[in-house]
């Protein structure tokens, strides 16, 4: 008898383990209370090893999400998962890759280390106001050294670049070089300062809030003379330089 009601006790732990290790992902995503501006499609896989086709994020697409979770982190109260994301070599899609923790007890308590992410410039100009429409090209690159959202920012070091910068003139593209940027936490938001040597003689400090949302941008440029003079008139529109040559601006 005893010896039944093990190999019943066995079967069953079998079978709660299958069920659990095969779980399809989908089934757990359509049963979850996404916010408003998140949607998923085209989930396959298993919740340990899945993918989804797109991921939309606040309007912004990023496709072939690809993910690996770590059972083991369950039983320290948080999910480890190591992602995957979009084309590194596709300029024209939202790309990452690195690990990313949340806590079980507090879904909005993310932390992430040593990870990637790129995306195109011209997304990123299209939520800022500029005195005049800027046609620009290249991509945008942050490296995170380490990042703790908890559901504002707690701790933040990467840094960013503006990689093969273009920008529209009437001759055609005009090469811009390249931007580097250092990203912080600041109160409960996001700094970014990019500071010089570049060609537009570009120092600025934006300022994002917990929700992504563009909060305020200072700085100054000053135009190298090797630029083309369009780039000189079209900066007039931020307004005439100091006497040192620098136009400081505010958004």
């Amino acid at each position: 008898m005893k010896s039944t009601l093990s190999l019943i006790f066995t079967g069953i732990i079998f079978f709660v383990i299958c069920m659990i290790a095969y779980l399809p992902a989908a089934q757990v995503v359509n049963r979850l209370e996404l916010p408003a501006d998140i949607i998923i499609s085209g989930v396959s896989g298993t919740i340990w090893e899945g993918k989804a086709q797109q991921i939309i994020v606040q309007g912004l697409p990023v496709k072939d999400v690809q993910w690996e979770i770590s059972a083991w982190s369950l039983l320290l109260g948080r999910i480890h998962a190591d992602v995957v994301a979009g084309n590194m070599r596709d300029a024209d899609e939202i790309a990452f890759k690195g690990p990313i923790n949340i806590s079980l007890l507090d879904l909005k308590n993310i932390n992430s280390h040593d990870a990637s992410l790129y995306f195109p410039v011209d997304r990123v100009l299209a939520e800022v106001r500029l005195p005049l429409p800027v046609n620009a090209g290249g991509r945008f690159r942050v490296l995170v050294d380490e990042l703790s959202f908890a559901p504002h920012c707690e701790q933040l070091n990467a840094s960013g670049d503006w990689l093969n910068a273009t920008v529209s003139g009437t001759q055609g593209p005009i090469d811009f070089g390249e931007y580097n940027a250092k990203l912080t936490c600041e109160g409960r938001g996001i700094s970014i300062k990019v500071n010089e040597p570049n060609k537009l003689g570009l120092s600025m400090h934006a300022i994002f809030n917990e929700k992504f949302d563009l909060i305020s941008v200072t700085g100054q440029f000053k135009p190298q003379p090797s630029l083309p003079a369009e780039v000189s008139q079209a900066a007039l529109l931020f307004g005439l330089p100091d006497a040192d040559g620098y136009t400081r601006f505010k958004l």
